[in-house]
């Protein structure tokens, strides 16, 4: 190494805090607000100010700005409002924090939280955190302290790794970005990027900067803008599960489990049901009654079931009439308060109430079908039965990675951000899953992507063509297309079946030529001898009626449950997916995404051929 870079490598570390950061002051918001109840602060974030530094201001942690501002993980911009909790604001001052350098943050690691956990949530590099954390490895404690660094030290390190060497400058008065650019061949764009402050002070008299030696004056570095990489939640393993806890089987578990449902019956409706005249008998489907009972009604055989292995519960089910004051009168129930687990309450408009009052008691809550992400901590579990758009198109990605060989992927849009979101998901998924980018072509609608796409098709390969366009009338003219103009090409269209599952115009034999194959959360082989032709005749026997969905459902989420309460007892959430269920609609395989919240990442990867569903992984 040159006398010159050993240079480099000491003033380095020590010039970039001085260059990037100042001191600011912070004055506590007096704009108060109230959100479920709980009073909040709105803080609005002002130029210079980092999570630390507001953090401290209010004397919590990041961990807690965080917890209540999702987005703020990704960085802060001038203007943005913040929440922070007026109950917790100034709890931890005098408490012994170290105090962080300017440019860095102090995390105390709480109980459930993993290393992978807080590069997530920081958006930090394993190795970036071991840079600044000597010894630092995945096995961390509770109460432990790890310095995180913020965004703009990690883009500041970014951009000096691109030199071979750097010296200090003082500026002269005369001095201008020309003139420095002739001197040290860096032009404007470049200096700033190494020295962030002089985009606001400008070239003074005095100051000093950082400049790039070059030995070879004809190899310079480009200019581009540093960003960071994004990390996924792929890093969030099963190291989640609390290694302390004892994950054994229980043997001959004899505890009595209280398991609560709140599902709308519509008792209210009962007259409805109850007619003289035969002919006034409607469809069961027809009837606003009936519409979960199905449900109810897979859970009643699962539970029969386990009673048969021995599991002892009492269970409560409870008709909220999809009504919020009749579920609020529920929460207030003493038998409610004393649940160890707690299926429902089926609409999402009364999710977060029913959550609420689980935490207070310390129930598990098993949302059923709420199309959004829960907030919640550790002292409440909640399990999300449905996998998100992410894992969706991970499993297709990993379709393709694991069962195809030689093709080329089309992505078709329509250019809006929910759609350009979802790109970028799915090119995600695809590079996890080592899928080559050079195979990999983005088309826009607007821009006659269609067409380009069409002519760009490769006869050689086997053409996958993912369309994000959410327009029944778009996909079922896209269908019609690629099916009547290509059919001297292998095209395998795939999509989300929760977006294509509600088109009713799409014509089957477009599907079935085109390979359609899609990721959903449900599928019935209804050909499956080993466990859904055997339940389906026990449905039948037992309710003179073949199960719809609901049905299915309703056994799945509750065998899955019950066998995990029964056999870990009120704690199962610790030993995370040790026990081998399989189900009939989906499997389930738990990730805990936040703190108190558990995800399914499973989804079923169908393909259409010669007319018949086929499952793929």
């Amino acid at each position: 190494m040159s006398f010159i870079k050993i240079i480099f490598i000491s003033l380095i570390f020590s010039i970039i805090p001085q260059i990037v950061f100042s001191q600011v002051n912070i004055n506590i918001s007096k704009e108060v607000t109230k959100v479920d109840g709980e009073s909040f602060y709105i803080h609005r974030v002002e130029k210079g100010q980092t999570l630390y530094s507001i953090a401290k201001a209010y004397g919590i942690g990041v961990d807690q700005i965080i917890k209540y501002n999702a987005d703020a993980s990704n960085g802060l911009s001038i203007g943005q409002a913040l929440r922070i909790p007026k109950s917790e604001a100034f709890s931890q001052i005098g408490t012994n924090e170290p105090i962080a350098p300017e440019g860095f943050t102090y995390h105390k690691v709480l109980k459930g939280e993993t290393l992978y956990r807080i590069m997530y949530n920081y958006q930090v590099k394993l190795d970036d955190l071991q840079k600044y954390n000597k010894d630092l490895t995945t096995n961390i404690q509770i109460g432990q302290w790890i310095l995180i660094p913020n965004k703009e030290v990690l883009k500041a390190e970014l951009v000096t790794a691109k030199y071979d060497s750097l010296i200090t400058y003082k500026v002269k008065r005369r001095d201008n970005f020309y003139r420095l650019e002739k001197k040290f061949h860096i032009n404007q764009q470049q200096l700033e990027q190494l020295n962030p402050d002089i985009r606001v002070t400008g070239l003074q008299k005095g100051i000093e900067i950082i400049v790039p030696y070059f030995e070879d004056n004809t190899d310079i570095p480009e200019y581009q803008e540093v960003t960071l990489d994004t990390i996924s939640y792929q890093f969030v393993e099963d190291n989640e599960i609390d290694t302390n806890y004892h994950c054994e089987k229980i043997d001959y578990n004899q505890h009595v489990y209280k398991i609560g449902l709140m599902i709308p019956i519509y008792s209210n409706f009962d007259s409805e049901i109850r007619v003289e005249n035969d002919y006034l008998i409607k469809e069961i489907d027809e009837y606003i009654s009936f519409r979960f009972i199905e449900f109810y009604q897979g859970m009643k055989l699962a539970f029969d079931s386990l009673q048969k292995l021995g599991f002892k519960a009492e269970i409560f089910v409870w008709d909220t009439k999809a009504d919020t004051n009749t579920v609020d009168s529920i929460c207030n129930l003493k038998e409610f308060k004393e649940l160890d687990l707690l299926f429902g309450p089926f609409y999402s408009k009364n999710v977060k109430r029913v959550q609420s009052a689980a935490r207070e008691s310390s129930i598990k809550v098993v949302d059923l079908f709420s199309p959004f992400f829960i907030q919640a901590d550790s002292s409440s579990e909640f399990f999300i039965i449905n996998s998100n758009v992410e894992n969706k198109y991970y499993a297709l990605a990993k379709y393709i990675g694991d069962s195809l060989s030689n093709y080329r992927i089309s992505i078709l849009h329509q250019g809006y951000d929910k759609e350009l979101r979802e790109v970028n998901q799915l090119k995600a998924s695809l590079l996890k899953n080592k899928i080559d980018t050079n195979n990999i072509y983005i088309y826009d609608y607007t821009f006659n992507g269609m067409k380009k796409l069409k002519n760009e098709l490769s006869k050689d390969k086997e053409n996958i063509v993912f369309n994000l366009a959410d327009n029944e009338a778009k996909v079922s003219n896209f269908l019609r297309q690629l099916n009547i103009e290509t059919k001297d090409y292998s095209i395998m269209v795939m999509a989300l079946d929760k977006v294509w599952g509600k088109y009713k115009t799409l014509e089957l034999d477009y599907l079935s030529h085109l390979k359609y194959t899609c990721a959903t959360d449900y599928y019935i082989d209804n050909g499956d001898s080993s466990q859904v032709i055997p339940f389906e005749k026990k449905f039948y026997e037992t309710y003179n009626r073949i199960p719809s969905k609901l049905g299915y459902l309703g056994f799945d989420i509750s065998w899955y449950f019950g066998n995990e309460i029964y056999y870990f007892g009120s704690n199962f959430s610790q030993c995370g997916n040790k026990l081998s269920i399989k189900n009939m609609s989906v499997n389930y395989i738990f990730k805990t995404p936040r703190r108190g919240v558990y995800r399914n990442t499973f989804t079923n990867v169908i393909q259409y051929d010669n007319y018949q569903k086929y499952k793929k992984n």
